[in-house]
This record gives C-alpha cells, sequence and structure tokens, in this order.
C-alpha cells in the first residue's frame, strides 16, 4: 500500500484549493506536478492542462487512520465551477433578451441559435474535459503505482502489461454514429453562420454569427486533435 507521507512528496507547491489559486493556475499554465492541499487525512492535488486550462479536476486522495491511501474522487475546482455557473446563466438570459428587444420571428429563430450552439459547445467542452481528464488520472495513478513499486520491492520485475492503462476506444458504433450526425451539423450551423454577414440576412446578428462560427468549428477541431493525439500516443 501507498502512504500518505509518500504521496505528499508528489505535491510541489504546497497551497489552499481557493479561486483565487486554481485561476491563478488557469491562466499561467501551471504544468507543475502536483499543486495541492495537504490535510490531516487527505490531500487535494491537481495541475491545469494543456488545452482546457479551467476545466482540470481536483484529485481528492482519502487515506485510513494508518495512513494507506483508501480511494482517489475526482471534483470540479471552484473557478471551473464558477466559469460553469456563468456560462449556464449567459445562456439562460441571452434568449429573454432577444425575446424583450427583438421581433418574434427573430427572436424564435435566435433562440433556436442559441440553443444550438449552446448545446454544440456543451458538447466540445464534456469530450475535451473527459479526455484531458483521463490523461490527468492516467499520470496521476502512474506515479502513485511508481511509489508503491519502490516502496514494494518485490514488484519492480511486475511485468508492464499489468499495469497497463485503460484505452478508450474512438472507433465505437456510437462514436461514429455521433459523428456522422454532428458533423454535417456543424457544417449546417457554420453555414447558417456565416449567412449573417451576407445582406438580406434572415438574421442578421453578427455577434451571434461569430459565435456560432466559432462553435461550430470547435467540434470537429476538438475531435480531430484527440483522435491525433491518441494515436500519435500509440504509434
Amino acid at each position: 500500500m501507498v502512504e500518505k507521507k509518500d504521496i505528499e512528496k508528489l505535491i510541489i507547491q504546497n497551497k489552499k484549493s481557493t479561486l483565487k489559486n486554481h485561476w491563478n493556475d488557469v491562466f499561467i499554465f501551471n504544468t507543475t506536478k502536483y499543486s495541492g492541499e495537504i490535510k490531516p487525512n487527505e490531500l487535494l492535488i491537481w495541475r491545469s492542462v494543456h488545452f482546457l486550462r479551467g476545466a482540470y479536476p481536483i484529485f481528492h486522495l482519502t487515506f485510513d487512520q494508518n495512513g494507506e491511501l483508501n480511494g482517489i474522487k475526482t471534483k470540479n475546482n471552484p473557478f471551473y465551477k464558477l466559469l460553469n455557473n456563468i456560462s449556464i446563466g449567459f445562456f439562460l438570459l441571452l434568449p429573454l433578451v432577444l425575446l424583450f428587444t427583438s421581433e418574434f420571428k427573430t427572436a424564435f429563430i435566435g433562440i433556436i441559435g442559441i440553443s444550438v450552439i449552446g448545446t454544440l459547445l456543451h458538447l466540445v467542452m464534456s469530450k475535451a474535459k473527459k479526455y484531458e481528464t483521463k490523461i490527468l488520472t492516467d499520470e496521476l495513478k502512474e506515479a502513485i503505482e511508481n511509489i508503491e513499486r519502490i516502496n514494494n520491492p518485490e514488484l519492480i520485475n511486475k511485468p508492464k502489461t499489468e499495469l497497463k492503462k485503460e484505452n478508450i476506444k474512438e472507433w465505437t458504433f456510437m462514436k461514429i454514429l455521433t459523428r456522422l450526425l454532428l458533423y454535417p451539423f456543424c457544417l449546417f450551423i457554420l453555414i447558417f453562420s456565416i449567412t449573417a454577414f451576407l445582406p438580406g440576412a434572415i438574421f442578421k446578428s453578427k455577434t451571434l454569427g461569430v459565435f456560432g462560427i466559432i462553435v461550430s468549428l470547435a467540434y470537429p477541431f476538438t475531435d480531430l486533435i484527440i483522435i491525433f493525439r491518441k494515436n500519435k500516443n500509440h504509434s
């Protein structure tokens, strides 16, 4: 088993898990392995990631009375929680603004557009967050396994295959079906968003048009980047 005092050595920056500290880690891209908060029977460990700076998880490591590791849970950091609440509030408030400031037809089209863009953005964030969280989880598990192997010499010659990480397949039937549906849909949103800049457009909100272009490109780009990284790691 791995003891608390051993895992504490992984923490390079000892600091509290506060909104301010996570804010700083997001914007300075903290690759330190690891920042963390040391508590009597618990360790909070984290570090920011490449793609989604603010969506990294906090790993809560709990220990028994003998100081031995008995569980690892992941929770959202305070900055991500705040950002998520602001995003939800924005997507709820914007339709109300359109209803009270625009004609019914324009407001109706705008609300549909906002709903679609919000859904796509959620899919992009969820996929990227899941991917980055798995990378960080595997990374931490490997670090803990290395400590365990050092503390237990009999494990040093343990075959690598027994410690092989779980591989999430990207070409399952459901994922292929999802791509077949979402890629054309993103293309439709992209074309529709571009029309907002053309003369005689049905929907003339250039701000929402720009937002639609960004989000419609975000999903396929994120998906392709994740596939490329996985192929590169397994080659």
